[in-house]
């Protein structure tokens, strides 16, 4: 995988700044839809079963008690 990727920049680093931008766009077409494709999922769930509050406020400080313990 490694070796077909370093390939593919090798490509990308031949094209002129318009096929760049052309190979970008699509790029970047495709990731914002495959977010909006999560969003919608994620937002369909929460319609059906929604998180309390508080259960969202548990995660976030047991997220940032686990960073601070790293630091």
């Amino acid at each position: 995988m490694k070796q077909n990727l370093n390939e593919v920049w090798e490509l990308i680093d031949q094209l002129s700044l318009d096929e760049k931008k052309t190979i970008y766009k699509r790029m970047q077409t495709d990731i914002n839809t495959k977010l909006n494709n999560i969003l919608d999922k994620t937002n369909e769930r929460c319609e059906e079963e929604p998180i309390p509050f508080e259960d969202i406020t548990k995660e976030v400080e047991a997220v940032r008690r686990k960073r601070y313990e790293q630091d």
